[in-house]
C-alpha cells in the first residue's frame, strides 16, 4: 500500500533539474477506470508493463504488474481510451526519500512532482521543500489517468522566488561537491576550505594531483645524480693554454733569431747587385727615361706578409 502526494512545480524548475540530471521518456495509455480500479499499459524504454492499480477507502492504492512483449503493449496503446507522455527525473530528498518530476508533453504542458509515501501518516507529516509549488494532492483532475484520458487542467502560473531556486541549488550543487547540505565528508588527511565541503569529485581531482607531485618528487633526485657537469669549460680552458704555449715559444726564439724581414732585405739587395754587374753598360739613348731604366733593374720581388 501506498500515498502519492502531488504538487506543481514551476517550469523553469524543471528544466533546471532536467539539465543536471536527465531523464527518461515514459508513454503510458489508460483505460477507463473500473469499480475503484485503474489498468494501464506501461512502456518505459524496452520495458512495457500491464499495471492494474486498485484504491482503497483511505486513499491508499496497491498495483500489480505484468511484463508483456513490446509488440503487444505497442497493440494496447492505439486502443486505450487516452495516451499521456512524460519525461521524469529523480532526485533525492533526504532520507531515503525521492522526488518525481514528471514534464508532460502530451496531452498538453504540465510539470508535476510526486512524492511516495509507504503510509498515510507519513504523508500527512511531510513537509514540502520551498521549490514545491501548489499542492494538488486533493484535486482528481491532476492524477494520471485524468489527465490522459481528460487532458491537462487549466493551471496558472506557479510562482518562483529565490528562495526556490536557492533549495534547487542546493539539491543539485553536492552532485559536484560544491552544496552546502548533503554534501559527503571529506576524506582523512586532505585539506577542506573552511567556505565549502569538499565532494567525491574533488577529492579525486586532490588525490590525482598529490600522487602526481609525490612521483615527481620521488624522480627528481634520480636524475639530478645522473646529471654530470659539462665538460666543455674545461676544453676550452686547455685550447686557451695550448694557444698561450706557442706564442711564448715565439717571444723568446726571436730574441736569438733575426727577423725574417731583415734576411731577406739581404739577399734582394746582394740579388739586386749581381744583375747590375753582369749587365753590360750601354750609353742611355735621349728618349729613354732613367727612371724607368733605374726601376727595370733594380725591381725587387713581392714580398708576402708572414703569420
Amino acid at each position: 500500500m501506498s500515498v502519492v502526494r502531488r504538487f506543481l512545480v514551476a517550469p523553469s524548475l524543471v528544466r533546471l533539474i532536467r539539465k543536471e540530471r536527465g531523464g527518461s521518456k515514459i508513454t503510458e495509455g489508460y483505460f477507463a477506470p473500473q469499480a475503484g480500479r485503474t489498468s494501464y499499459v506501461r512502456v518505459d524504454g524496452q520495458n512495457c508493463h500491464l499495471v492494474l492499480v486498485t484504491t482503497a477507502a483511505d486513499g491508499t492504492s496497491s498495483e500489480e504488474r505484468t511484463d508483456v512483449p513490446r509488440a503487444h503493449g505497442d497493440a494496447l496503446l492505439d486502443v486505450c481510451s487516452g495516451k499521456a507522455a512524460y519525461d521524469r527525473a529523480v532526485v533525492g530528498l533526504g532520507n531515503g526519500r525521492e522526488a518525481l518530476i514528471d514534464r508532460y508533453a502530451t496531452p498538453g504542458a504540465l510539470d508535476l512532482v510526486s512524492v511516495v509515501f509507504d503510509e498515510p501518516g507519513q504523508a500527512a507529516a511531510f513537509t514540502a521543500p520551498a521549490w514545491f509549488g501548489e499542492d494538488v494532492t486533493e484535486n482528481p483532475a491532476y492524477d494520471r489517468h485524468s489527465v490522459a484520458i481528460q487532458g491537462v487542467p487549466q493551471t496558472g502560473e506557479v510562482a518562483l522566488d529565490n528562495a526556490a531556486l536557492d533549495a534547487i541549488l542546493d539539491l543539485l550543487e553536492p552532485r559536484f561537491g560544491f552544496g552546502r547540505f548533503n554534501a559527503p565528508p571529506p576524506k582523512s588527511g586532505e585539506y577542506t576550505a573552511p567556505s565549502q565541503k569538499v565532494g567525491e569529485d574533488e577529492a579525486t581531482l586532490r588525490a590525482n594531483r598529490r600522487a602526481a607531485a609525490l612521483a615527481a618528487k620521488a624522480a627528481a633526485p634520480a636524475s639530478v645524480a645522473v646529471e654530470e657537469p659539462t665538460p666543455q669549460p674545461v676544453v676550452e680552458e686547455r685550447s686557451e693554454e695550448r694557444r698561450e704555449e706557442p706564442a711564448a715559444d715565439e717571444t723568446s726564439t726571436s730574441e736569438h733569431q733575426p727577423r725574417p724581414d731583415a734576411r731577406i732585405d739581404d739577399v734582394i739587395e746582394s740579388l739586386s747587385q749581381a744583375l747590375g754587374a753582369s749587365q753590360q753598360p750601354r750609353a742611355p739613348a735621349s728618349d729613354d727615361d732613367p727612371a724607368a731604366e733605374f726601376e727595370r733593374w733594380t725591381v725587387r720581388p713581392r714580398r708576402t706578409q708572414q703569420t
